[in-house]
């Protein structure tokens, strides 16, 4: 348990946004890879039956200070959920974590990102 806290406060720190006006490609770009990996932990903690109220404030929080569309968003989180790439692990390292170490590796998640962009 305390392992997950220390990946979600790696992530919290990674996810804070700062909101730009107009938000430039790269800004997109890069909140909706930030989106990915807090999606990708919520999939996580709910497939373990772990609360998942932070990680989803977290998400809905990079989403409400965003201008980019809701639509996208829930490509991204449809296409994480459904996601399960064939990767190798040292210790045995579960399957729906593991993918989230992964994502920027993803040419899918790269194709819905930057149509986007």
């Amino acid at each position: 348990m305390r392992s997950i806290l220390v990946l979600l406060s790696i992530l919290l720190c990674s996810c804070s946004s700062i909101l730009a006006s107009p938000e430039k490609p790269s800004d997109r770009s890069a909140k909706l890879y930030k989106y990915a990996y807090s999606s990708c932990i919520f999939w996580y903690l709910s497939a373990k039956k772990y609360d998942t109220k932070d990680i989803r404030s977290i998400s809905a929080g990079i989403v409400e200070t965003s201008k980019i569309s809701l639509n996208v968003f829930t490509e991204i989180s449809l296409f994480i959920k459904d996601y399960s790439p064939d990767l190798p692990s040292k210790n045995k390292i579960d399957v729906n974590l593991n993918r989230c170490f992964h994502l920027e590796d993803s040419k899918e998640l790269k194709k819905i990102i930057h149509k986007q962009s």
